[in-house]
């Protein structure tokens, strides 16, 4: 009856364990074009290595943009862009952007970030970038299958 109970014990713990939802670093739904409001916003991406001696890594250029380059909906923010490799033996990536250049009435808005690790020359690469609306409202706009690029491509 004691082995029993204990069984029992320990069988509730593996269900509970393996039901519990982890955070997944790289929305593996979510889409190219995403709809604010009124407006369509699209994810185009570009990984390129760092060859400098002073810096290693890569650098991540995410270009959102409307249809028709009609202005940017309004009080949206870009925090976070998270890349997963084709190479599942490396562990997903998360950062912040270095640099943030926004045309709103172009329709274009311009994501750098410096701060990538180094993955391997023509690697694919999934991009995806985190997105916060006017009303707190968490978006995520994801590119599929970027090759990283050498710098002197």
């Amino acid at each position: 009856m004691r082995y029993r109970s204990k069984l029992a014990c320990l069988l509730t713990v593996l269900i509970l364990t393996a039901c519990t939802v982890t955070k997944t670093i790289c929305p593996c739904e979510a889409p190219e074009v995403i709809r604010l409001g009124d407006k369509e916003i699209e994810i185009n991406a570009q990984i390129i290595l760092i060859d400098t001696i002073a810096s290693g890594g890569m650098k991540v250029k995410i270009l959102l943009t409307t249809p028709a380059r009609t202005t940017l909906p309004t009080n949206f923010e870009a925090d976070y862009y998270y890349l997963r490799s084709s190479n599942l033996s490396r562990d997903a990536f998360e950062g912040k952007f270095t640099s943030i250049n926004t045309n709103s009435a172009e329709g274009i808005m311009e994501l750098e970030a410096n701060n990538a690790p180094v993955w391997g020359n023509g690697e694919l690469v999934d991009v995806a970038v985190h997105l916060t609306d006017s009303h707190g409202k968490v978006h995520f706009l994801k590119k599929d299958a970027v090759p990283v690029q050498s710098a002197n491509r």
